[in-house]
């Protein structure tokens, strides 16, 4: 098992706010932080206990797998995978096109 990498949580911290439609504030809130400590655990410039990484998983609606290891098992978390390879390799504004064509999709199939 290698090292955590705590950027890449933060990614996917991120993403998962991003795709929620929530500010950091909202976010940090929901998670049990203060908005100053979540914005450090989105960049992964900060280590988290363990108690931290559950109120974000849960605040957020993530499995621990997904947050910790980028993979899960729920399609859910497997679409938030997906968003936060593309955060990585493309930045937040591609992330935010992507989320807009969900969106638009999510809308034309609930008519459906």
């Amino acid at each position: 098992m290698g090292e955590i990498d705590y950027k890449e949580i933060g990614n996917r911290i991120r993403v998962a706010r991003i795709a929620s439609n929530l500010t950091r504030e909202e976010a940090a809130e929901r998670c049990g932080v203060t908005s100053s400590y979540y914005g450090n655990l989105e960049r992964g410039d900060r280590r988290m206990s363990l108690d931290t990484l559950v109120r974000v998983s849960e605040g957020l609606d993530l499995s621990l797998d997904l947050l910790v290891y980028g993979k899960g098992k729920e399609g859910k978390d497997e679409l938030s995978a997906m968003l936060a390879e593309i955060l990585h390799r493309y930045g937040e504004k591609q992330l935010e096109r992507y989320l807009e064509v969900i969106r638009a999709l999510s809308g034309i199939a609930d008519k459906l």
